[in-house]
């Protein structure tokens, strides 16, 4: 009996001390710059940058991972989906070339040659497999992208026409699932600045912002977009980020707020009385109605706010916030929306048992039907979850995109299926 308790006990630690340890902030930083047509000079100080930054806000967890082919882009990620399993934060860096075709956006490890537009599939990584190995983050799923670069495999690839139009930088992609944001170094189909420096304009101004203690990471990501676009206006195209997804109204910030003096206990007050009223926090006021008009959101809330706080940190918040509303597009590049600006799509009837589609956004060159169908792989994890597929088995379904077939990877590296639309 005494032996099965002491094993009873000792599972029982085991467990706690993993929940423990999973409970917590998790980040991987990717740095690909040695590609045989051509290295990126910046990327491994990005990311060198970026730890110092992590490890500096007290991350649990920080992974670092440069120069990697293809096997060892899919195993770093293996090995931080398995870290991030628990995680209240997950984050992951990447800096190095990006591609997108058809709409969907790849990764390119330093081993990739991309002779032809089929090879990108077999050759590149998948973002989905990307956003994968941040799912089992309950607070926040972070990934940022600083791969738009000029890219030379562009220029290089043949086109075999079959697969969609291969795009300048990366294509618009929704976060697929909830408190999950990806952050972009520039808008849909432009090309993102290496940099003269020593990190790109984009690291350099996530450095600045995005660990800020208890600042809020779409208000830090916000503050690295106007950086950004400061620094790159004079080359007469500014480069502007931008970010997709969707997070509660909660704070929530990379770094926890710095530690304050504890309020007064009630000895250390002095009595209230006629003369003496009750002493307050003037912050909380300003506090809650900076929060109410960034829940409006318009120019006119922020000139009210402003109007009656026009001094201090808040004010200093909203001036900020007011002057983002108030700039013109620049260069003729979309402006970055928030979940309520963005339009809604009109409602389409869905078959009861078939659920819904996923939101993303593609760049087919076929119908207008085919242009808007979503991403086949991404789709496919809504009909069948990933583990559903009996090895060997080939899955087909009619949904209201046309016929949805998938065929199971023999390879056994990147995704586990290869999908495919068919009119």
């Amino acid at each position: 009996m005494s032996r099965r308790l002491t094993a009873i006990a000792a599972l029982l630690f085991c467990l706690s001390s993993g929940l423990a340890e999973a409970a917590g902030r998790v980040a991987l930083l990717i740095g690909n710059g040695a590609y045989p047509v051509g290295a990126l000079a910046n990327t491994g100080r990005d990311v060198a940058a970026m730890r110092a930054a992590f490890e500096k806000a007290g991350f649990d967890s920080v992974q670092v991972e440069t120069d990697l082919d293809r096997h060892g882009l899919l195993r770093a990620l293996d090995a931080f989906e398995a870290r991030a399993r628990g995680a209240e934060i997950a984050v992951v860096f990447y800096s190095g070339h990006g591609v997108e075709l058809g709409g969907s956006n790849y990764l390119v490890p330093t081993d990739a040659r991309l002779a032809t537009d089929r090879d990108v599939k077999y050759e590149a990584v998948a973002l989905d497999d990307v956003l994968a190995a941040t799912e089992g983050a309950s607070r926040l799923k972070l990934v940022i992208l600083d791969a738009c670069r000029d890219n030379p495999f562009v220029a290089t690839m043949q086109r075999a026409g079959t697969r969609g139009r291969l795009g300048r930088g990366l294509a618009r992609a929704e976060a697929p699932l909830s408190n999950m944001l990806i952050a972009y170094a520039t808008a849909p189909g432009q090309v993102a600045a290496d940099g003269t420096g020593a990190n790109s304009p984009f690291t350099e101004a996530l450095v600045r912002h995005i660990v800020t203690p208890g600042l809020d990471v779409r208000i830090a990501l916000g503050l690295v977009r106007d950086d950004v676009v400061a620094a790159t206006r004079q080359t007469g195209e500014p480069q502007i980020p931008y970010q997709t997804g969707s997070v509660g109204g909660a704070l929530v910030a990379l770094a926890p707020a710095t530690e304050t003096a504890p309020p007064p206990t009630t000895a250390d007050r002095p009595p209230v009385t006629e003369d003496r009223p009750p002493v307050t926090d003037p912050e909380s006021a300003m506090r809650a109605d900076f929060d109410r008009t960034r829940a409006v959101g318009t120019a006119a809330a922020w000139d009210i706010f402003l109007k009656r706080h026009p001094s201090g940190f808040y004010a200093d918040l909203a001036r900020a916030e007011r002057a983002k509303l108030a700039r013109p597009d620049a260069a003729g590049s979309p402006k970055p929306q928030t979940a309520n600006d963005r339009p809604k799509p009109a409602a389409k009837p869905v078959a009861a048992t078939r659920p819904a589609a996923p939101k993303t956004s593609t760049r087919g060159t076929g119908s207008p039907e085919a242009g808007s169908r979503p991403d086949p792989l991404s789709y496919s994890k809504v009909l069948w979850p990933p583990f559903s597929q009996v090895p060997g088995q080939t899955l087909s379904a009619q949904t209201r995109y046309g016929r949805l077939t998938c065929i199971p990877n023999p390879g056994g590296m990147g995704p586990r299926r290869h999908c495919r639309w068919f009119d």
